[in-house]
């Protein structure tokens, strides 16, 4: 009996001190928190520093989302996170004091539809079904039928294109819902594309050397003079027409079918439809649309280097810029931006030498979708990214020289000022003919806007593609460097 009763206590006391336990987690400790106007991931990293409490999550789960305002008065962590994450279709798990973020398998997004002639109804197999810009993508079956799935939870342009037929584009919002919905496309015959094709007599030798000095130069000005650029290859040139537009040698750039490109630097080949290319008086402008597969790495090592050539491809490009504007962490992601003002009669582009606060030189505003921005500035603008450094060869091209053939600090046709590495600046009302052969230089560029307001999106890309132009050094890398929206820096905080 004795023995009974000391199992009983024993027993009591077990459940005494688990529920003790539970009432001492760590997610049932109160706090007071204010969110004002901040995105989820900066959620996370406010509850960090004010909680002093450890959160392990991968970026690549946290979608996503407007930013929200809201304060918690002596609320429990627990009921915090139930709050912020349930938005977001993540949940959490406590494991030795750290909370662990995971993602729910039903936020995997999915989306299903059929191709079909617009005219007959009939199904299109095999036709190319792809999201703009990423990895994602499927052909249609035999009956016409596809389904992607794992669909980051972004804004999304989906393309389906089918040989004889016009490309379709169909763009989708952050929050449609796409789940429980099949969607049916109608392809519309391509009426160019079923004229007869006129074979004509064999080039000359004239004109065959035009073309393979303009496909030199199409390569250099596509695929960019980057280091990545040694290793992409357009693998097939053949459906590439050129054309001279005048005696300052501009030129165009068609194609009668879809270039493929192969990058090794990267670990993609990309089915390219290019629907406009120009140069004309140096400012190259291509339009298209890209599905990128990610190659077979052969060995582990290959793997490694890919992951760090496509984190330095994405450190300082459009993409980047575009996000860190999106986040509101312009300065922390290592941005400065200066106002551009364009002179008429030196045909120069200048700027301030003591620039205004980014607030007073360019805003976002909330569009009329989610994760849409209206761009609002007064001017054109210059970036530089003061976390990487210009390349030797491009210094050596673009930047003007001296008479005594020393670098200056200016790029060609624009007086603009040139932040240093050692905190300091130089511009070119200060010195001329500088030699900065030595001296590591922030990579710069400019955007010339377009459009009024242009609408910018998550994840970092101007909705509209002809929203600007790009000078500096934004137009070195070229298609070599370039990603699908999909990708994200491991350690990246976005």
């Amino acid at each position: 009996m004795l023995r009974g009763f000391l199992v009983s206590i024993y027993a009591f006391w077990c459940i005494n001190a688990q529920a003790q336990d539970k009432s001492n987690s760590i997610l049932d400790f109160e706090y007071v928190v204010e969110f004002d106007n901040v995105t989820l991931s900066a959620a996370l990293r406010q509850l960090n520093r004010q909680t002093q409490i450890n959160f392990s999550y991968n970026t690549m789960i946290i979608p996503k989302m407007d930013k929200f305002s809201v304060t918690y008065d002596s609320v429990s962590l627990r009921s915090i996170l139930d709050d912020i994450l349930s938005k977001a279709n993540l949940y959490y798990r406590e494991v030795n004091g750290t909370v662990v973020i995971l993602k729910q398998p039903s936020t995997d997004r999915t989306i299903k539809g059929q191709v079909l002639d617009a005219e007959t109804q009939a199904p299109l197999p095999y036709a190319n079904v792809f999201i703009d810009n990423s990895t994602f993508g499927v052909p249609t079956n035999r009956e016409g039928y596809f389904e992607i799935r794992n669909i980051p939870y972004i804004a999304f342009n989906l393309v389906v294109s089918y040989v004889g037929y016009e490309a379709k584009t169909i763009p989708f919002n952050y929050s449609q819902p796409l789940e429980n919905n099949r969607f049916i496309i109608e392809m519309n015959v391509d009426e160019v594309a079923l004229e007869p094709i006129e074979v004509s007599a064999n080039k000359t030798r004239k004109q065959r050397k035009s073309d393979r000095r303009l496909l030199k130069r199409f390569e250099e000005d596509f695929l960019g003079r980057d280091s990545n650029a040694k290793d992409c290859r357009i693998v097939n040139p053949e459906v590439l027409d050129f054309f001279v537009l005048d005696s300052l040698n501009n030129y165009e750039v068609t194609a009668n079918d879809k270039l493929y490109i192969e990058n090794y630097a990267l670990g993609y080949s990309v089915s390219y439809i290019l629907e406009e290319f120009t140069f004309i008086n140096g400012t190259k402008t291509y339009i298209g649309k890209a599905q990128f597969t990610e190659l077979e790495p052969k060995s582990r090592k290959q793997n490694s280097r890919w992951e760090a050539a496509r984190e330095k491809a994405y450190l300082g490009s459009v993409n980047h810029f575009l996000n860190s504007l999106i986040d509101g962490r312009v300065a922390e992601e290592g941005f400065l931006v200066n106002t551009v003002q364009f002179d008429s009669v030196t045909s120069e582009y200048s700027t301030p030498l003591n620039p205004a606060k980014i607030s007073e030189i360019i805003k976002l505003e909330p569009a009329d979708k989610e994760l849409e921005y209206k761009l609002i500035t007064s001017s054109d603008i210059e970036i530089t990214y003061t976390k990487d450094y210009e390349d030797e060869e491009y210094k050596k091209l673009f930047r003007s020289k001296s008479k005594s053939g020393n670098y200056k600090y200016t790029d060609q046709k624009s007086r603009s000022t040139i932040s240093l590495s050692n905190d300091q600046s130089l511009t070119s009302y200060q010195v001329v003919g500088m030699d900065i052969s030595d001296v590591p230089l922030f990579q710069k560029s400019v955007i010339l806007f377009q459009e009024k307001q242009p609408l910018i999106a998550y994840p970092g890309y101007f909705s509209s593609k002809r929203a600007a132009l790009y000078l500096g050094w934004w137009t070195w890398g070229g298609f070599s460097v370039k990603l699908p929206l999909n990708f994200r820096p491991k350690e990246s905080d976005q």
